[in-house]
């Protein structure tokens, strides 16, 4: 493309600063809503009850049917050692929706942190010579270092150790004992330290050996606290019955109830004499409230701000209840049904949804330090950055199911993505643009004709419903998707029109206006492909942005997923651009 004239359009000559350009579409961006958008963002909402397996979330939303709050939490991580992949994974997830509620401007509460008692972290402490107060203190730092890395932006980082959390915990317990729901009684049964549980046979396999852990349980005699779970029983499942969307992905609902027929109706125990690691029981010191109980209202007590009285009541007013539950399979059963009851016997409202999440695996083997195949998170994000590593568990993965990782599939993906597909259009637009075009134009300038149905305008006004829906839907490889095909369509109509034949010394002048305005809006329909994505690649987006001359611009919004006609200030005359997203040399990930 050497040799190529630079041509001179000037459109806006009275504003030719790029500042300027980025002032005025800042102003009109909040509010453009173009005529043609307008229908696809109503799809949004006549679009609710979709697909049975990922049906819409229920989020509160304002008169306009805007996201308006979202209170979404991740498991509390049990703190007795390193974040790990399994860990990364439903931070990211939910991080996602985070942001994307972010864009509607709605108040979210994402709530992340570890659960931190028990007698499996007294035990590995001792084995370190520390102290449990000094282990989980560690642990804290090292999670909290691993969502920096990954651009997770947590806004509540629980932790169970707080003398507010213990006030909560002290408060419900009391409650729950008000409502004649806290017994005390003896108890034998098959207990498994790595999951501060008592384990049911369907649990273990032969031996009874836990089939998480895979090690003996320990047959254990205690004189316990028992909560009346069986009170709940039936208002449980009749919840779960009444609202098929409580538990998501919905093929896990039959499971849970399961678990709910009567011949399964019991207590359980919420206290243990075992270990001191925990929080007193309220006027037994003897024992100490089982983890589980404990841990579940690092939901709440998270909510409290520095000057919020650390009470049940408080919590109710900063984002109680939670829309989502972020959960790995595993811990279903607190969550579905542990939990609701627990909250039930306080008088305290429901989350809306239980999200639960699969396992993953390494080339389709579990994994463990036996097999050496264990993916730390920390140097896969050093290795990769944030956006790939994001990309692939975010948006390739399908939530909800087992997902298998190997650095050729996850560097294939992340290559025909993020650098082929939507870096090579950025940089090739950027390309041609600086190179012809002077100063910065729309592409109603230099249009002979309308442009309202154009494939690019058209493919991005249909987008962001279809993003939006399931985003909403927690389907993000779905949302990804959709955002591809407008990705698709831009990179077709390259190819179709090839702006650089059209571009040469000895074009036409008409020929050379008509491919700036196929770049102009090919650029249009990447700038909206940036902020549709920006939930799940927030640098790369940016990085757009940026090259595009709109980095200036302040936080993102859903409004500027609408199609604008303002001018995109970076296109004009200026350095040779820098690739948004650098292709992964595979070549030294092969057979890791």
């Amino acid at each position: 493309m050497a040799g190529l004239s630079l041509l001179c359009y000037k459109c806006h000559s009275s504003t030719s600063s790029k500042q300027a350009y980025r002032f005025a579409r800042l102003n009109r961006c909040a509010l453009a809503t173009s005529t043609t958008a307008e229908p696809a963002l109503d799809e949004v909402s006549e679009g609710r009850a979709s697909s049975e397996k990922h049906p819409q979330l229920q989020l509160k939303r304002d008169g306009a049917g805007k996201v308006e709050k979202l209170t979404i939490t991740t498991p509390l991580f049990y703190a007795n050692g390193s974040p790990h992949i399994g860990s990364a994974y439903p931070a990211i997830a939910s991080d996602v929706l985070a942001r994307y509620a972010k864009l509607h401007g709605a108040e979210v509460h994402y709530v992340t942190g570890m659960d931190e008692h028990g007698e499996k972290i007294a035990q590995t402490a001792a084995t370190n010579n520390k102290t449990p107060q000094e282990m989980v203190d560690s642990i804290a730092e090292e999670f909290q270092e691993l969502w920096s890395l990954l651009d997770v932006e947590a806004n509540h980082f629980a932790r169970t150790t707080p003398d507010r959390h213990k006030a909560i915990v002290r408060e419900m317990w009391q409650r729950c004992l008000d409502n004649g729901d806290i017994y005390k009684k003896d108890y034998t049964g098959h207990y498994c330290v790595g999951c501060e549980a008592y384990l049911d046979k369907d649990e273990m396999l032969e031996g009874n050996i836990c089939k998480i852990h895979q090690k003996p349980t320990i047959l254990r005699t205690e004189e316990n606290y028992f909560f009346r779970l069986s009170k709940y029983w039936d208002d449980i499942r009749e919840h779960i019955e009444k609202n098929p969307d409580f538990i998501l992905p919905t093929s896990r609902r039959s499971q849970i109830l399961i678990w709910l027929e009567d011949d399964n109706k019991r207590d359980f125990s919420i206290s243990r004499a075992s270990t001191s690691w925990g929080i007193p029981v309220p006027g037994d010191d003897s024992q100490v409230v089982y983890v589980w109980f404990d841990a579940l209202l690092g939901y709440l007590s998270s909510l409290l701000q520095p000057d919020d009285p650390a009470t049940l009541d408080a919590v109710l007013s900063r984002g109680w209840p939670a829309e989502v539950h972020v959960i790995g399979k595993d811990i279903m059963r607190f969550h579905a049904i542990y939990w609701p009851a627990m909250l039930m016997s306080a008088g305290l409202p429901l989350p809306k949804h239980i999200c639960t999440h699969g396992f993953l695996t390494k080339d389709g083997l579990k994994m463990g330090k036996s097999l050496g195949n264990v993916v730390e998170p920390v140097p896969l994000v050093q290795s990769f950055g944030p956006d790939a590593v994001r990309f692939f568990f975010a948006g390739c993965l399908a939530f909800g199911e087992d997902g298998d990782f190997s650095y050729e599939t996850f560097i294939k993906r992340v290559n025909s993505s993020l650098a082929n597909e939507l870096g090579n259009l950025v940089h090739r637009i950027l390309t041609l643009s600086r190179k012809n075009l002077e100063e910065a134009c729309s592409p109603n300038d230099l249009a002979t004709g309308s442009l309202d149905n154009h494939p690019v305008r058209l493919a991005s006004l249909r987008a962001p419903a279809e993003v939006a829906r399931h985003y909403e839907q927690l389907d993000i490889p779905k949302a990804m998707l959709a955002v591809f095909e407008l990705v698709g369509v831009g990179n077709l109509r390259m190819t179709q029109v090839e702006p650089w034949a059209k571009l040469k010394k000895n074009s036409s002048e008409e020929d050379k206006k008509e491919a700036l305005c196929e770049l102009l809006m090919m650029a249009e329909g990447a700038r909206i492909c940036a902020v549709l994505l920006s939930p799940v690649t927030p640098q790369l987006s940016r990085k757009i942005l940026d090259e595009f001359g709109l980095g200036a611009e302040g936080d993102l919004a859903w409004s500027q997923t609408s199609w604008s006609w303002e001018v995109i200030p970076g296109l004009a005359a200026g350095p040779k651009p820098t690739p948004v997203f650098q292709r992964i040399d595979l070549e030294p990930w092969k057979g890791k």
